[in-house]
């Protein structure tokens, strides 16, 4: 028989072994899954190490990562869940550190990933957008991620103009990283099973650009998007001397008609605002 926390052992079992149950608030829906996992290890080893885990939970992945030896840095917000790993996988290749990946500071994954790494992980839903943000300010530092998401984020952050999907981070992502869809992971393949389907994707940032145009970026992103069923003219440019006669003339020196909406502007097309924005 295998030990509680094995890596064949159901989530359900390995909980109640421990004493825990699936947290709510940390949005906890554990993957149960051995051969979904291993697609997604295997997906991540096309890309260098180490490897950044974040949210490891039980060790769905983790644990065929140190079963391969790869170098990994686990991070892991829930004290009962960082500890269990801690002991469980003392001795190999996979260091665990209990802490909120979204409040480590850069200073530290510079320490711990001097010549960089991938990223990887299974989020919860209530934090994806949150740590695709903290991703893109780590981007030199993790220039690869796999990530396993709610399948409608999923396709958010994949799609392209002219649909609802299109949104503020379709356009970052369009404009800093290359992105791809992998593959849907069926809500039963958690524990507790959650009430959306996930998917995998995978994303490699790309091109070299200077943080004050990344800024620009964000800024005339956020305004475009603001009131998104509105035409571009009417967005909020507080952050503009000139007011909306400004933005007008921006727009039109980035070659955006002011009368179009902002799901209709490629990244390409925000990335030229933004150089007119900044002056670069």
């Amino acid at each position: 028989m295998r030990p509680p926390g094995s890596p064949a052992e159901h989530p359900r079992r390995t909980l109640a072994a421990l004493g825990l149950s699936p947290r709510k608030s940390l949005g906890q829906n554990f993957l149960a899954d051995r051969n979904v996992a291993g697609k997604i290890v295997a997906l991540a080893r096309t890309f260098p190490p180490p490897y950044l885990e974040i949210g490891p939970g039980l060790g769905a992945l983790t644990d065929l990562l140190a079963e391969a030896g790869a170098p990994v840095v686990a991070v892991e917000v829930d004290r009962g869940l960082a500890a269990h790993l801690r002991g469980r996988l003392a001795g190999g290749s996979v260091e665990i550190v209990e802490a909120d990946f979204l409040k480590v500071p850069a200073q530290e994954w510079r320490r711990r990933f001097p010549a960089g790494g991938t990223a990887l992980g299974n989020l919860p839903y209530s934090i994806s957008s949150p740590v695709v943000l903290r991703l893109i300010e780590l981007r030199a530092r993790f220039p690869r991620a796999v990530l396993m998401l709610q399948r409608e984020v999923v396709d958010r952050l994949c799609a392209g103009p002219g649909g609802k999907e299109y949104g503020i981070l379709s356009v970052y992502l369009g404009v800093l990283a290359e992105t791809r869809r992998e593959f849907v992971v069926r809500r039963a393949c958690f524990h507790p099973a959650p009430d959306v389907d996930s998917a995998v994707m995978s994303f490699r940032f790309v091109g070299e650009y200077p943080e004050d145009l990344v800024a620009a970026l964000r800024t005339v992103v956020r305004a475009a998007f603001a009131h998104r069923r509105k035409t571009l003219r009417n967005a909020p440019v507080p952050f503009l001397q000139g007011g909306s006669a400004q933005w007008r003339e921006l727009l039109q020196a980035a070659g955006i008609d002011p009368a179009g909406r902002a799901e209709e502007v490629p990244p390409a097309a925000y990335l030229a605002l933004a150089r007119e924005f900044a002056g670069i």
